[in-house]
């Protein structure tokens, strides 16, 4: 599938002689398939001498819909398929909704090298059809009436702010929901991603969009991200040029803080963030699960800050001692083990997320960029793990426990 030589393209990229064709895994979902399309449509413009093919799977999360998410597991439910197909060589990259990566483990190769400009993160309210001309917002419904979601998340800042609805779980695509909420009729409205939304057309059926005060967004949510080889440098520059800045770093803060909290789709999360001022602002919270209480705060970091004016996290360890991937549940793995090992490498947890993991390219909760000033990527990472420090002093790690004990039994 590649050349020993390295040609340049007229966009200054190096590139295999023999490789032009370039494989895109994607889940079979029709969301997943228009943002694919998006990928496919960008990488075409930019690199009009290649060819590009998308190439469909099923995950187990498409195939379990009669159970609530946090009951399965969040480990790879959505991509571990495409991540097999990935370490395999059967395809070349994988176009994933960033908020369905986890946050602590990956696949010992591979990475997310790919970050194109975020669509709306918030969560929106569709409200039926029978309902669209006496109903505008939630305050408008009467007692018990059935509001469905996926979300933990969504459910527990709902059910503080509107304790006489009933928040019930709804899983299925776009569509299907549609479908319960219309012509089924089990629903009275339902709440669902913006992003998504706007990237199938539908923004004619949002009723209301629910600012932060009302629901936090999920971290990551409303943005991409591609997966690709992290010793595929050819993939990873070709990819970077995807890359929006200020969404990048903001899903960096948010995927730190999420992976410092230990967190996942088993434990209500939501964040919210910005940048102005030359500073990142990062704001999130924990909730239980019936929407008694919140842990929330927010923590800002200025870009022209020195290291060393951040007392809580220590300064970025030496290079030379990050040249190899860290976990706590086994040996350190080298890239070579990884290359020489024809089995898919087992997933890791890492310690922390500022790892390098090939000379020159360092990983920020497993986004990578060879562009992007390096400085602001560790200082918004450093907001992330700030902010998770600062909710775990209020007892957030606590409350995490207990929710997965409840939804799993086990932590």
């Amino acid at each position: 599938m590649s050349s020993e030589n390295p040609v340049s393209s007229e966009h200054g990229d190096s590139v295999q002689a023999k490789r032009t064709h370039f494989k895109i895994g994607s889940r079979k979902s029709k969301l997943a398939m228009v943002q694919s399309e998006y990928i496919k449509s960008r990488m075409e413009q930019m690199y009009p001498d290649f060819t590009f093919e998308i190439v469909n799977f099923d995950t187990k999360g498409d195939k379990i819909l009669n159970i609530a998410l946090p009951k399965i597991g969040d480990k790879g439910l959505f991509t571990k398929e495409l991540e097999d197909a990935l370490l395999t060589n059967r395809i070349d990259f994988v176009v994933h909704s960033l908020k369905d990566m986890p946050c602590q483990v990956l696949p010992d190769n591979l990475i997310i090298s790919g970050v194109p400009e975020r669509e709306d993160p918030s969560d929106s309210l569709v409200i039926a059809k029978r309902w669209v001309e006496t109903k505008k917002s939630l305050d408008d419904f009467e007692e018990n009436s059935i509001i469905g979601t996926s979300s933990l998340r969504r459910i527990s800042q709902l059910k503080e702010k509107y304790p006489k609805l009933k928040f019930e779980t709804i899983r299925g695509n776009l569509q299907t929901r549609m479908s319960k909420m219309d012509d089924e009729k089990k629903f009275d409205a339902i709440i669902l991603a913006t992003a998504g939304l706007k990237r199938m057309k539908y923004d004619d059926r949002i009723s209301h969009i629910l600012p932060p005060e009302t629901c936090l967004h999920a971290v990551s949510q409303g943005a991409l991200g591609v997966e690709s080889r992290r010793n595929d440098f050819e993939v990873i520059r070709m990819l970077n040029r995807l890359n929006d800045e200020e969404t990048l770093l903001r899903c960096i803060a948010e995927r730190t803080f999420l992976a410092k909290l230990e967190g996942g789709c088993s434990a209500p999360i939501g964040v919210n963030s910005c940048l102005t001022n030359n500073s990142i602002i990062l704001e999130g919270a924990v909730f239980d699960l019936e929407g008694t209480k919140r842990i929330q705060d927010r923590f800002e970091i200025n870009f022209n800050d020195k290291s060393n004016a951040c007392p809580i996290i220590p300064a970025v360890s030496d290079q030379s001692d990050l040249n190899e991937t860290k976990n706590i549940d086994s040996p350190k793995r080298s890239l070579k083990d990884s290359n020489e090992d024809n089995k898919i490498p087992k997933r890791v947890k890492v310690e922390n997320s500022d790892q390098i993991i090939e000379p020159g390219l360092r990983h920020f909760c497993f986004l990578a960029d060879l562009n992007i000033d390096e400085n602001k990527m560790i200082k918004a990472e450093l907001c992330g793990l700030h902010l998770a420090q600062k909710l775990k002093e209020k007892g957030a790690d606590l409350l995490i426990n207990e929710i997965k004990l409840i939804v799993h039994g086990s932590f």
